[in-house]
């Protein structure tokens, strides 16, 4: 970047924080609104990220660190939560001290490093205090019952209702499954990634039978951390002896606090094809009955249920069913587990492979 034109970028990132401050600023003081309609949180998100951009260019890092945090806070604002007073206070202290750090980068004197620990120091322990905060409104908001349709589930031979939210990022696969899903009660097509998701308790992730650190999907390690598939491989070696069958699910604490659990299902034994053959149905007729069993085990603490599962499409990767065989397995196992006799299922899943 040339030195003669830095001077003119940093005035034009400045002019536009403020805006984008001020934005951020009445969101904040009509917090509730801000919650009620998703538009005005989202003016809110590209305000952060305008924020976050020029920030980036410029190497304003303890901007950008701020900004993030801010704007997963934000994210939980998702929720059906009722603002209090308390957690508008709080994202206030968060805004005037961005607004105070822009002024102070401003100066002849800029940020120095003693200026920054002690913003850092003043910034952790709000953002420890939001954070708890929010999780709490949204317990208190019991936004569970509010988003799953229980009347739905009074036709259906299962005593806990559940919703399937089926998110891939490939766009082909999620039309198929509007084809095979048409009909099918509480189910979700998200073309997209399952971070993107406000609400799910449960992911499905469908890698090997011996889950190694590289068989897992990298967004799930990502996004959960190393320790959980720590623990998945603990449970995998208590209980399987450390080769997970096709056809068993695997429920593991994720200890997030809004996305609690993580079903292991494999559909392959190796990393190799599995084509033509009916493990996607096994896969999805075996999760579904772990998440019965684990509901049927916390019948009593809501919390502890599976309501909302984001499921992707599985067997498409290393695995290379086609799109059309996969859809149609996992809509075949779903329509199975809510609707069919005993003897049906079997009659059903005799006609799963592929010649």
């Amino acid at each position: 970047m040339q030195s003669d034109i830095i001077p003119a970028i940093k005035l034009y990132f400045f002019q536009e924080a403020q805006k984008n401050l001020n934005t951020i600023y009445e969101g904040i003081l009509n917090i509730q609104d801000t919650i009620d309609h998703s538009c005005q949180l989202n003016t809110l998100f590209r305000a952060t990220f305008s924020l976050k951009g020029g920030a980036s260019m410029l190497g304003y890092t303890q901007i950008l660190k701020i900004i993030y945090r801010l704007e997963q806070c934000f994210g939980l604002l998702r929720y059906p939560i009722q603002a209090d007073e308390a957690i508008q206070l709080l994202f206030l202290d968060v805004y005037h001290i961005i607004q105070n750090l822009i002024l102070q980068i401003q100066t002849p004197e800029g940020l120095n490093a003693e200026k920054a620990l002690n913003l850092a120091l003043k910034i952790d322990p709000i953002f420890t205090i939001l954070n708890s905060h929010l999780l709490f409104l949204i317990e208190k908001s019991n936004y569970k019952a509010k988003i799953v349709d229980i009347e739905a589930s009074q036709n259906w031979k299962y005593d806990i209702p559940l919703k399937l939210i089926l998110v891939d990022t490939q766009a082909f696969l999620c039309r198929t499954f509007e084809d095979y899903f048409t009909g099918l009660p509480n189910v979700e097509i998200i073309n997209g990634s399952f971070e993107e998701l406000p609400f799910f308790d449960c992911i499905v992730t469908a890698a090997s039978s011996v889950a190694t650190i590289n068989d897992i999907d990298s967004r799930i390690v990502q996004f959960f951390g190393e320790d959980v598939i720590n623990l998945l491989q603990q449970r995998i070696q208590q209980e399987y002896l450390g080769e997970q069958p096709i056809g068993t699910s695997l429920i593991v604490e994720t200890n997030h606090a809004l996305h609690p659990f993580l079903a292991h299902t494999p559909t392959l034994r190796m990393q190799i094809a599995r084509a033509g053959r009916d493990h996607v149905y096994q896969g999805m007729w075996s999760t579904l009955l772990a998440i019965r069993k684990h509901n049927q085990k916390h019948s009593h603490c809501l919390q502890k249920q599976i309501n909302i599962v984001a499921i992707p499409g599985l067997g498409t990767a290393v695995g290379r069913v086609s799109i059309d065989e996969v859809a149609r397995q996992m809509s075949m196992a779903y329509q199975n587990f809510l609707y069919s006799s005993l003897s049906s299922h079997y009659h059903l899943s005799s006609c799963l492979l592929v010649d």
